[in-house]
């Protein structure tokens, strides 16, 4: 990784976490990765002792496992413990409908269209890094529609713990189909919500869940994710 800008704002925390999150979101982390805590204090420029407070929250969101000494390893998560994940965020999903105000803020839609079509543009571009970004922004762009904290706190959790896995598997996919899916998946989305249609777009959720968790799990072995 590259050595970042030195983080002394009071915001220094929340900033950090939102790196690291997102570097085990994208893979710059994969799973089984160990991460020492004095090589991130200096990339960071920080002290060790509020650059645990980053790692304890994303441990609390297992995301991290701490290990002996100062090194923490980025979780890896096995078929039953995704298939459990996966089962709460489809139940969530069919409930968002009690979480979201309408109407649906124009600029939520606009970004979601972009980002449709910017993932449609990757068919025939081999990019894991770009989808993988695009999918948390699509991520990121729903859940900002939704209006209660909670909900979209634990949406956010859910998302952050096994899109991750969905992007590793990627690679033994079909591509153009991943691909084709992602954008196709958020444009039934956009559609949903412009129509106002809220219990439809959580059925449609919940059902490109079922259908990711089913492709994932063609392609991994029982105790493998």
């Amino acid at each position: 990784m590259n050595v970042v800008e030195t983080f002394q704002s009071p915001n220094a925390v929340s900033e950090i976490y939102e790196i690291l999150r997102n570097r085990i979101a994208l893979l710059e982390y994969s799973p089984g990765t160990k991460l020492s805590e004095n090589t991130l204090a200096a990339e960071f420029g920080i002290s060790r002792t509020p650059l645990r407070k980053v790692l304890h929250r994303l441990e609390f969101e297992h995301l991290l496992v701490r290990s002996q000494g100062s090194y923490t390893t980025v979780t890896e998560v096995d078929a039953k413990t995704l298939s459990q994940i996966y089962e709460v965020r489809m139940v969530l999903a069919e409930n968002l409908y009690r979480f979201i105000d309408l109407p649906i803020a124009a600029c939520t839609i606009e970004t979601l269209q972009s980002l449709a079509e910017e993932a449609k543009q990757l068919r025939h571009k081999i990019d894991i890094h770009l989808l993988g970004r695009i999918h948390r922004d699509v991520e990121k762009a729903l859940s900002g529609a939704i209006s209660n904290v909670r909900a979209r706190e634990v949406t956010e959790n859910l998302y952050f713990e096994i899109g991750r896995i969905w992007l590793s598997c990627v690679p033994k996919l079909d591509w153009g189909e991943e691909v084709e899916l992602l954008s196709s998946d958020v444009r039934e989305l956009i559609y949903a919500l412009q129509r106002g249609d809220l219990r439809g777009f959580g059925f449609r959720r919940r059902n490109q869940a079922a259908m990711t968790l089913g492709r994932i799990c063609k392609v991994i072995s029982p105790g493998e994710a």
